[in-house]
Parts: structure tokens; C-alpha cells; sequence
């Protein structure tokens, strides 16, 4: 008899009740790799972050800014899961708008595959 690995989802229900630095940190794998797609980094160069470390130092560059996210929708479905997330500027501005499709293992994001757009 052949036992069927058990696959644990990403929380995304969590991500959208509580979109803080602190509960997407404690989603992130320690080897994540995080690639974002946008004006400027555009697909035959993305901006890559590799490592845990790395993707918190990229969002603590954010906040310093004064941008803030919210996962406003997703899903999960075994191993893969899918974001919507709303950042705005500081005083009300531009807004920027990421749809991201991501790779997860035993409930931990190892892959962010993200596109952006923003206000210009």
C-alpha cells in the first residue's frame, strides 16, 4: 500500500487578516528566492532576492519609505498559492498593485513569482 505525502498549505486566510512584516517573515522559508517583475525590473531582468534575509531587508527598505501592504486576496491549493497585495505611499498617493503566484513547502513560502504595477 502507497502512502500519500501530506502537503501543507500556506495560510493565506492569515496573510489577508494580518498583512504585517512579522506574519509574512514567519511564512518565508529560510532559502525563499523572491522575483519581481515591473517598470524597471522587467522580465529578462528581474529583481531577484535570494534568502530569507535578503526579501526581509527588501520589505524593511519599504516600510523605511513609509509604503505600506495589504494582501487583500488569495487562495491556496496544496503546494502553490496565489496573492493579490495593495501597497500605498505614504499621505494617500500612488498605489501599487502586485499579483504574485508562489511555491510553498510544509506551509512556508520558498518562491514568490511576482508582477507590479504602480501609480504613476
Amino acid at each position: 500500500m502507497r502512502m500519500s505525502a501530506t502537503v501543507t498549505p500556506l495560510d493565506v486566510e492569515s496573510l489577508i487578516a494580518d498583512s504585517s512584516k512579522a506574519n509574512l517573515a514567519a511564512l518565508l522559508a529560510d532559502d525563499v528566492t523572491w522575483v519581481e517583475v515591473d517598470q524597471r525590473s522587467q522580465p529578462q531582468a528581474p529583481a531577484v532576492y535570494r534568502g530569507r534575509a535578503a526579501v526581509l531587508a527588501m520589505l524593511e527598505q519599504a516600510a523605511a519609505r513609509g509604503i505600506t501592504s495589504e494582501v487583500v486576496d488569495g487562495f491556496s491549493a496544496g503546494d502553490r498559492a496565489a496573492l493579490a497585495v495593495l501597497c500605498s505611499y505614504p499621505g494617500g498617493g500612488a498605489q501599487v498593485r502586485c499579483n504574485a503566484l508562489l511555491h510553498v513547502h510544509d506551509g512556508k513560502i520558498v518562491r514568490w513569482d511576482g508582477v507590479q504595477a504602480w501609480d504613476e
